[in-house]
């Protein structure tokens, strides 16, 4: 079976929402376990954990995995601060 991967770093903001949004949307698509890469967020505002979180609820409900490798401080303190921990499986 074929595994995807998506790599957030630096600011990971709503800027970047659009195509992140796309970059899931064809992973949701194919339904594939995924890992996403995150060691080298320096930033990441509401938006784009929202985003995540709610691609992460979708796989899970698809019966499908998605696992952290690596998660910067900066992103672990930002889901912290907005109670996401569960959500974002962190």
């Amino acid at each position: 079976m074929n595994e995807e991967s998506i790599k957030l770093d630096g600011v990971v903001n709503i800027a970047k929402a659009e195509a992140l949004f796309h970059e899931m949307e064809e992973i949701v698509r194919q339904s594939h376990p995924t890992k996403i890469y995150a060691p080298e967020v320096t930033r990441i505002d509401t938006a784009a954990l929202q985003l995540i979180a709610s691609f992460i609820t979708h796989m899970s409900n698809a019966g499908t995995t998605v696992e952290w490798v690596g998660v910067s401080d900066e992103l672990m303190a930002a889901a912290k601060l907005l109670g996401m921990e569960q959500v974002l499986n962190l």
